[in-house]
């Protein structure tokens, strides 16, 4: 999937995400949570785009700059740049990266490596750019995310949803650059609609909607799926969303 794809669906995003990003929000602040507080001259974050994981990064850690990059630049522009020092903005592929290595004394990254399409080859390289004894911390969904959407655009031939890698995918893209110290951890997150259109509206209103394969969908294609949601996804709290995120992070 051309990565342009992913960029427009953000581009389209840029005035919702922020409001609809809940798990997205969670997942920003467990990232953060898991490194020390402290001082970290240079920090890098990939897919800064909306500011989520910054502004809690900006209140947590001491910096002298902080670079941020994402594809998409209209979505970089929504960053909160009060709280940063020497703020940079970049607009670039996470995987395709020109930073001398060792640069960074800090890597995050939050909801943005599930969208690499060769996260065993780049993720080691994004740690390659922190300097030996630097801090990282990663947050990527993984297989078992959208599994409910992913089931009905089968089932009914309405859409198609970004599929997700397991866990040890992304594990051992991490061990392969030799880390000090690792830690991981998967947390389970469910969201209800109270409908399954209001449950299409959320999604899109996140910008991740990008997936291959996407095709103009027939409007009963369309009835189709929210039928199937109400019928197969339906709880006492509405219809439910699930998203796996793993958590990894340690020392370089």
């Amino acid at each position: 999937m051309p990565k342009s794809r992913i960029r427009r669906a953000f581009d389209r995003a840029v005035d919702s995400y922020a409001g609809a990003a809940r798990v997205q929000a969670a997942a920003a602040k467990a990232c953060a949570a898991m490194v020390p507080e402290g001082d970290y001259p240079e920090i890098l974050e990939i897919g800064a785009g909306g500011g989520v994981l910054t502004k809690v990064a900006a209140l947590q850690f001491e910096h002298d700059r902080y670079t941020c990059v994402d594809l998409s630049e209209a979505m970089l522009e929504q960053v909160d740049t009060s709280r940063l020092n020497a703020p940079r903005f970049i607009v670039a592929d996470g995987e395709h990266l020109n930073f001398p290595p060792k640069s960074f004394d800090l890597l995050l990254s939050s909801s943005t490596m599930q969208w690499y399409q060769t996260p065993v080859e780049s993720i080691p390289a994004n740690l390659n750019l922190v300097h030996e004894g630097g801090r990282f911390s990663l947050a990527v969904f993984v297989q078992g995310t959208l599994v409910e959407m992913a089931e009905a655009a089968q089932e009914t031939g309405f859409g198609s949803v970004l599929p997700m890698r397991p866990p040890e995918d992304y594990l051992e893209a991490v061990t392969r650059a030799k880390p000090q110290a690792m830690h991981f951890h998967l947390v389970r997150h469910a969201t209800f609609a109270p409908d399954a259109r209001a449950m299409l509206r959320a999604h899109r209103a996140t910008g991740a909607t990008a997936a291959p394969g996407q095709v103009r969908p027939s409007k009963a294609a369309y009835l189709d799926f929210l039928d199937y949601c109400e019928t197969h996804f339906r709880e006492e709290k509405g219809i439910r969303t699930s998203a796996h995120i793993l958590h990894v992070w340690g020392t370089r």
